[in-house]
């Protein structure tokens, strides 16, 4: 595909997710967000280089930062994870790509090419009222994804202790097959030393928590739809060409992938990003993919390449991979 028709394609189904009703309720979920490292912002730390990898399964970063001071600086970099609304989703199809533990994208950093272990730090909270140490307390994960889990959990508590989280508006109802209505926050984070006067290398990879959609020609035709998410005559014609050949033709559907990335925090470091590479990987070449970037070049069978310098961001990533193959995509 052009660069035109890959950007088109992707974009296209961005919307998808929040526009398209899905044939059955459950046919759907929503990707959460995340993205780059944040620390506080120190007007000596530049950000000389990023590359940013997308894949369906794997997001990675490779950062070049320098102190431009005369004298090393230390300050704390973290890494947030996606919110978790068990209000929201307790209910919806959505799925940690690790849903037994707490690191629940499989984060991992390394400092010029060594491990790193970062403290994570993880609360719950009921609107703007933390509730860690009572959901501590009673033993449940703090994490209301976490399905298993607090299943479990729920099961060996007391009615007088689902009782009390009921009462406290945690639960839906005082029972073991509530659903949970909390939020959780969690972040990683670790002190970092920059060394005066010279580049260090930070590196660090997760599994994206992605959503995902059933996509009509129909929808994908509205101005709307085409107007925010690039989708030119190209693209929507891609998308019409999967459709005729989808299991799921007879509706007139096919299925797509959203893959977000929070470019924005870049903001964090001082001045621009020296260079700036993002390569999407849409991991089969009869898939089709899209960014809203001008000037994507295509590398590969299924790469695709964007390259800018003193780049400012100044828009987040929501790299859309569609096709008709639900193991390609990561779909159970």
């Amino acid at each position: 595909m052009t660069g035109s028709g890959v950007r088109s394609v992707l974009a296209a189904c961005v919307l998808a997710l929040s526009l398209c009703a899905p044939a059955r309720a459950n046919d759907s979920a929503a990707a959460l967000d995340a993205g780059g490292l944040v620390l506080v912002r120190d007007p000596d730390i530049a950000l000389v280089s990023e590359d940013l990898r997308i894949g369906l399964d794997r997001i990675a970063v490779d950062y070049v930062f320098r102190n431009g001071s005369a004298a090393a600086k230390t300050l704390r970099i973290a890494f947030p994870l996606p919110a978790i609304d068990g209000a929201q989703l307790s209910g919806s199809a959505l799925s940690l790509p690790f849903g037994d533990r707490a690191n629940f994208v499989g984060f991992t950093v390394t400092v010029d090419g060594a491990p790193v272990t970062p403290q994570l730090e993880e609360r719950a909270y009921l609107g703007t009222n933390e509730v860690t140490g009572l959901l501590t307390r009673h033993g449940l994960p703090l994490n209301p994804l976490r399905r298993g889990d607090l299943e479990a959990a729920l099961k060996r508590l007391s009615p007088a202790a689902l009782q009390e989280l009921g009462r406290a508006g945690l639960l839906s109802e005082p029972s073991a097959d509530a659903e949970s209505l909390w939020r959780s926050e969690a972040k990683f984070h670790w002190e970092q030393t920059f060394p005066a006067g010279r580049e260090l290398r930070v590196s660090h990879a997760y599994a994206p928590v992605k959503g995902n959609h059933l996509l009509s020609a129909e929808e994908a035709a509205t101005p709307a739809y085409r107007a925010r998410y690039c989708l030119d005559a190209a693209g929507l014609a891609g998308v019409r060409r999967l459709i005729a050949a989808s299991p799921m033709k007879g509706q007139g559907l096919t299925r797509a992938v959203e893959v977000p990335y929070i470019v924005t925090t870049a903001r964090n470091w001082a001045g621009r990003i020296g260079r700036f590479i993002l390569t999407v990987d849409k991991g089969s070449p009869a898939a089709l993919v899209s960014v809203c970037r001008t000037g994507v070049r295509k590398t590969g069978p299924t790469t695709f390449v964007w390259e800018a310098t003193n780049y400012v961001p100044d828009a987040d990533l929501r790299i859309l991979i569609v096709a008709n193959d639900d193991a390609l995509l990561g779909l159970r």
